[in-house]
């Protein structure tokens, strides 16, 4: 994955064993601050990282990892080897966690670019090893008709020159010519489940039927209650922390054709329109004025978090 590697990949010298252990009580705590992920979130992926083999150290090392069913898929193999310490030869979970959390929280355009460098380690991809990864696909004996008409489709896309091979320019844009709903299902990862992170949701005490009831809160500096329609300042600072995200899927979310989104884009009027958060402003004023009484924040909160946006959905509480 290359460049994206080495946002996920933590210096030994800033890691968080440095300060904690497995056997330590704040060894989630710890991860879930070092990483930004909540405690659930932490929990449940340590107990995968456990299943995977760690050691007493947490720490993953290529000879455990052998042993694990997972290993004998090619493409499992390779994305794991990409948080490798090439010192120790092992994967911490500090960097499990940020592997996995790049997987959710990245935007179309990273996670198809970091797909393409799964494949053939960043090379071209020729029309065999690209149909050999499809057979990978389609295991079921009824399917195995369906893998020349599936790669000759995508490579009417993906190698419109038809060269036999594919870059990864061609990959991506290709890959964005498909409808969108249908890109967005096969790039969606969630580290924990959308149900179980309402369910959690809901049992803070601030949102329980049980807990006493929360004192009116005011909406001066652009906080606003639960059921309120969220001003524009309050969108403002929304749209500064989701710009650098997947806000096109924030945008589905809330109801926007591929079309739609294509548009906010391309506003460039001035220099201010051809901001990343300035598009995603007006996409969210958009959607305020489109819904009118039914722009209510509490809406608009349940879809950042459906988009892992918890930090921005925190703004309208």
């Amino acid at each position: 994955m290359g460049a994206f590697t080495s946002q996920i990949i933590v210096p030994e010298t800033k890691a968080c064993t440095k300060h904690t252990d497995p056997k330590k009580p704040n060894w989630i705590t710890i991860h879930a601050v070092a990483t930004e992920l909540s405690i659930a979130e932490v929990e449940r992926l340590w107990l995968r990282f456990k299943q995977l083999g760690c050691s007493d150290k947490g720490e993953l090392s290529d000879e455990a990892f052998a042993q694990h069913p997972v290993y004998q898929d090619a493409f499992s193999r390779n994305i794991m080897k990409k948080f490798i310490n090439l010192r120790t030869k092992t994967i911490s979970f500090e960097n499990f966690l940020r592997g996995l959390k790049w997987c959710e929280t990245s935007n179309t355009e990273d996670k198809l670019r970091g797909i393409f460098r799964m494949l053939n380690n960043g090379n071209n991809l020729p029309k065999d090893i690209f149909r050999k990864i499809i057979e990978r696909v389609y295991i079921q004996p009824e399917d195995k008709g369906n893998i020349d008409r599936v790669v000759n489709t995508l490579y009417q896309f993906m190698d419109p020159d038809n060269t036999g091979t594919v870059n990864e320019e061609n990959f991506l844009n290709g890959c964005l010519k498909l409808p969108q709903p249908l890109l967005e299902e096969a790039l969606n990862f969630e580290l924990l489940p959308s149900h179980m992170r309402q369910e959690l949701h809901n049992k803070l005490p601030e949102f329980s039927s049980t807990g006493p009831t929360p004192a009116p809160r005011s909406n001066v500096g652009g906080s606003v209650a639960g059921g309120a329609i969220p001003d524009d300042k309050t969108l403002q600072k929304i749209a500064v922390k989701v710009y650098n995200k997947d806000w096109a899927r924030l945008a589905n979310k809330l109801d926007f054709e591929f079309e739609d989104i294509e548009e906010f884009k391309s506003q460039n009027n001035d220099k201010r329109s051809q901001s990343p958060s300035f598009q995603v402003y007006n996409m969210l004023k958009r959607w305020k004025s489109r819904e009118g009484s039914l722009a209510k924040s509490s809406v608009l909160a349940q879809a950042l978090r459906e988009c892992r946006m918890d930090d921005a959905a925190a703004l309208l509480s």
